[in-house]
């Protein structure tokens, strides 16, 4: 309900509601990679007791080529997405990832269940590179086995 009524204010205000579309991304050379978190040090807080079930995974340039053919010559939005649903993750707080970016994207930051725009202009290439340094801070508390997070990447295009 909530959708169709967004969809009705961005038509009667002369606007085209786009929806985002999932980027494919298995070009990237690295389809997974591993990491293995540290315990976060003292030193690396922000000054509260927290850092004690603090642990941090990073992963550098990690190179993704995301599949823009079908919007190249168009105006777009991309966004960097982190799944609602973590496997392996008990609480949607107990995870924030960041990514500084090498060119091309804006760095940021996410938690479950958000997205952050990293791009906004003129697609002008069928294969789109970005290089981006991740990191993912986690609370130790909250997270069991098998933790997989797979960030992803969409687009809204515009007409």
């Amino acid at each position: 309900m909530r959708r169709v009524l967004l969809a009705a204010l961005a038509l009667a205000a002369g606007g085209v509601l786009a929806a985002p579309v999932r980027l494919d991304d298995s070009a990237s050379p690295r389809a997974r990679i591993d990491v293995s978190p540290r315990w976060l040090g003292e030193h690396e807080s922000a000054g509260d007791r927290d850092w004690l079930h603090a642990m941090v995974a990073e992963a550098s340039n990690v190179e993704v080529r995301l599949d823009t053919r079908a919007y190249v010559g168009r105006r777009g939005k991309i966004y960097l997405a982190v799944p609602a649903q973590v496997p392996g993750l008990m609480s949607p707080t107990a995870l924030r990832v960041s990514w500084l970016s090498r060119g091309g994207f804006a760095s940021g930051e996410a938690i479950p269940g958000s997205r952050t725009l990293v791009y906004d202009g003129a697609i002008s290439a069928p294969v789109t590179v970005v290089r981006l340094d991740f990191r993912f801070e986690l609370d130790a508390r909250f997270v069991g086995p098998g933790l997989r997070v797979d960030p992803y990447f969409e687009i809204e295009p515009e007409p």
